[in-house]
């Protein structure tokens, strides 16, 4: 959810100490339309079973080359009886970690990989252009929000990039441009390591409420678009000041119509069994004090004692060498590690993420683990794969699948290589409530959810395999400014 671009002046500004005094004496007000024709505030499948069924689709799965899982030395056995806790699982997995970076597609970040469905070249509707090569930070952001990833879209052909202002200046085609495994190298080895899905959706064509609220709730009240931005207030939900609004889809029409971004919908803690633990481990808001978490728009969160389950980022690494780590939890930089065009720069933001995951593969944890890292929204980037359901403004199928994003699973369990089946930010929140026995689906409450007819990733798995082992990386000092 980084800043529109006058807030990333001022925020850049509050280093300076004259400056923190203006920016505190100054009510600066951003309205809905500060997403702009640049991207402006951001922010933060096949069907299944019911809960605890698994998928039925078949799996569709590469090797990774130069990968033998078998070859993994066995979890101690003894670490096993000390650190299992009381919570009932249907997998040996005890604790799923769900990392949530910014603005990123597939092809944006993997589009090289071996293996894996990318593409070199962007289409347009004046033919194809080849991708440059990514900047660690980029000059602009990048139009994401739901209009501009409509035309983006473009009913289905993939090529209305150019259509959309600001994605190309001067012949630059930012919006085209990827990164290679030289800029993100931690990532890459990541999905060697352990497995990369690519053909993992998210669940609205639009920005970060929408997409950060799906992998909390596997829905966003209809939302498509971020709320307005209050410079002094930037915490998008229920403590939104009353002006600023959100469109969402009228009970699943083309029509639209705006309403306070404070949603009475279940989410994931609704329906955790008693004593499946949860926390959502957010940062500050680009230094300002209080933290910034999605379930600030989910009311029976934001308005109950459940709300003392967001607490800061920093007490991760605290949480896991005591082995406190909850058995879910969120772990999502809402700061200058997002990754977030404009904001900082991908090597920066690989770094937070590698220092967090050292920590944890490091400890007894690991063995009962695993590390969803994904993106909330495609951040107005190419991706050459039309969502396979389309975008429709009905009842059933409003949303229908937005671009794809990385998913890079990491788990002593996973099984190796690219995993082909079609899956969504929705599917997160279905493998999370069949891990933990919970007895309904969020679908059964709310039908806007659409995690029961979400693919489960169980089929990502392999529980009967030689353990993969931890894989720990180092930070890199030489970051590109």
């Amino acid at each position: 959810m980084a800043p529109p671009f006058g807030v990333r002046r001022m925020c850049a500004a509050m280093r300076r100490p004259l400056a923190w005094s203006f920016f505190l004496a100054v009510p600066v007000i951003l309205g809905p339309a500060a997403c702009g024709s640049n991207g402006g505030a951001d922010g933060p499948g096949g069907p299944g079973g019911g809960p605890g069924s698994g998928s039925d689709a078949s799996t569709s799965y590469d090797a990774a080359p130069g990968v033998d899982a078998s070859s993994s030395a066995p979890v101690d056995a003894a670490l096993d009886a000390a650190h299992d806790g009381p919570v009932s699982t249907m997998t040996p997995i005890k604790h799923v970690v769900v990392v949530v970076k910014e603005n990123h597609t597939f092809d944006n970040y993997f589009g090289t990989f071996p293996g894996a469905e990318g593409s070199t070249t962007c289409q347009t509707t004046s033919g194809a252009i080849p991708a440059p090569h990514a900047p660690n930070s980029t000059p602009r952001d990048l139009c994401h929000q739901h209009s501009c990833a409509l035309g983006d879209w473009d009913g289905g052909k993939m090529d209305g990039w150019l259509s959309v202002s600001g994605a190309s200046q001067n012949g630059d085609n930012l919006f085209c441009a990827q990164y290679q495994e030289s800029d993100i190298p931690n990532y890459w080895a990541y999905a060697r390591k352990y497995a990369l899905a690519d053909h993992f959706f998210a669940d609205v064509l639009g920005p970060s409420f929408p997409g950060h609220a799906f992998v909390l709730a596997a829905q966003a009240g209809w939302a498509t678009d971020n709320p307005g931005l209050s410079l002094l207030n930037p915490y998008w939900g229920c403590d939104e000041a009353a002006q600023y609004t959100v469109p969402v889809l009228d009970h699943g029409t083309c029509t639209t119509q705006n309403v306070a971004p404070c949603f009475d919908i279940p989410s994931v803690p609704t329906l955790l069994p008693a004593g499946t633990d949860w926390r959502f481990y957010g940062s500050d808001y680009y230094l300002l004090p209080e933290i910034w978490s999605m379930f600030d728009a989910i009311k029976p969160v934001r308005q109950t004692s459940l709300w003392n389950n967001v607490v800061n980022v920093t007490q991760f690494d605290g949480d896991v060498q005591s082995g406190k780590l909850p058995a879910v939890t969120w772990l999502v930089d809402q700061d200058f590690s997002d990754e977030h065009p404009t904001i900082g720069g991908v090597c920066q933001g690989e770094n937070w993420t590698v220092g967090h995951l050292n920590n944890l593969m490091q400890s007894p944890l690991w063995k009962d683990t695993v590390i969803f890292f994904t993106m909330d929204d495609f951040g107005g980037w190419y991706d050459h794969v039309p969502p396979p359901r389309q975008y429709g403004c009905d009842p059933a199928t409003p949303y229908g699948l937005g671009f794809r994003l990385p998913l890079v699973v990491m788990s002593p369990y996973v099984k190796p290589g690219v995993y082909k089946n079609v899956a969504e930010q929705a599917s997160i929140v279905k493998f999370i409530l069949e891990n933990f026995h919970a007895t309904q689906f969020l679908a059964d409450l709310d039908p806007a959810a659409q995690d029961k007819q979400a693919n489960d990733l169980m089929d990502m798995f392999d529980w009967n395999q030689a353990p993969v082992e931890p894989l720990m990386l180092t930070q890199r000092s030489n970051c590109p400014p």
